[in-house]
């Protein structure tokens, strides 16, 4: 497998600086591989309006010598992603945070890069998130073996662009589904790995710290969006409506032509994987694993036993907490 030797980190940010800053400066400080790896930072703003963030982000990256990438108009966190993803067209691995994560301690990227180096067909990785700034240093769960996931992310993880960019998606992006805009194309890009036979990980330790929510927060517009082709406005309403996450006051919204980015993306994530047939065929409750699911609810749940649990099991190796490298069949 080819080793990492160059590595992008990229933020994905809208809005005020300091949610950036304070994201950027906590993964500097607890940088723990600067010296032996090519490293290079790209902040893609993703269309923020206001004049005087924009100038303060400019400032700061010029400041501090980081790449930056102005989208001009918001194009939604798959469009960022790939990017972010697509700055350096040589990097072996680009690890990928929001502007709400907070790095609180060094190891992280040593740990991301053996597991990538020393494991072969590896999708997505991620790290465990605590949402309190304090944690226990002697929880068990840090000592914990990797858990094979759907998809690492949706706030932070790392990915070979290589890999990212072999997925051909339905409106005919690359890399991460550009049609669902901001919410599941995590899942779409995780699970459309699986279905070429690579796994996804969430490593035990280190932790990161979220700020959940804080862009969204901050800023309502990035919540909305206009339909796209393959989903039409009648449609969407079909199943939206059906669906317990339906939000009726939203309904003054759908009377515009505009959707809410969240109900969109899942309904979408539904359609590509054939479940809106199923749920016309048979009705959208399945029992999965002993539980009774709504498929229209949690699309993500009869996708990830199709794909993700049929994997076979693999020898892996991981560095555990103490920096001492396992290695287990999972």
């Amino acid at each position: 497998m080819d080793k990492i030797k160059k590595v992008t980190i990229g933020i994905s940010t809208y809005g005020s600086l300091q949610r950036a800053d304070g994201c950027i400066r906590s993964f500097w400080s607890n940088l723990d591989r600067k010296d032996d790896l090519e490293i290079k930072t790209v902040v893609v703003d993703d269309g923020t309006p206001d004049v005087q963030a924009l100038k303060d982000r400019r400032d700061f990256c010029r400041r501090f010598n980081f790449a930056l990438i102005e989208h001009g108009n918001n194009r939604g966190i798959s469009t960022a992603w790939n990017t972010l993803a697509s700055f350096d067209p040589d990097a072996d691995l680009v690890f990928i945070a929001n502007d709400d994560i907070r790095f609180i301690m060094p190891g992280w990227l040593t740990r991301l890069v053996h597991f990538f180096d020393n494991n072969e067909q590896v999708g997505t990785v991620g790290l465990p998130l605590i949402h309190e700034p304090g944690f226990k240093d002697d929880d068990p769960r840090w000592w914990a073996k990797p858990d094979r996931i759907s998809c690492a992310g949706r706030y932070a993880f790392s990915v070979r662009p290589k890999d990212l960019f072999s997925i051909e998606n339905p409106d005919g992006s690359k890399g991460f589904f550009v049609s669902l805009v901001s919410f599941h194309e995590e899942l779409f890009c995780g699970f459309k790995l699986a279905e070429k036979g690579y796994d996804s990980w969430m490593l035990p330790f280190p932790m990161l710290y979220h700020q959940g929510g804080a862009t969204f927060a901050a800023n309502e517009e990035p919540i909305w969006r206009t339909p796209s082709p393959d989903l039409p406005m009648e449609v969407f309403l079909k199943y939206v409506r059906q669906s317990k996450w339906y939000v009726k006051e939203y309904e003054s919204k759908y009377a515009e032509g505009i959707v809410d980015r969240m109900s969109f993306s899942r309904i979408q994530l539904c359609l590509h994987y054939g479940l809106l047939d199923e749920i016309e065929a048979n009705g959208p409750i399945r029992e999965i694993k002993g539980e009774m699911v709504n498929i229209l609810d949690e699309p993500q749940k009869p996708i990830h036993a199709k794909f993700v649990d049929t994997l076979p099991s693999k020898t892996i190796k991981w560095l555990d907490k103490g920096g001492q490298e396992k290695e287990e069949i999972i």
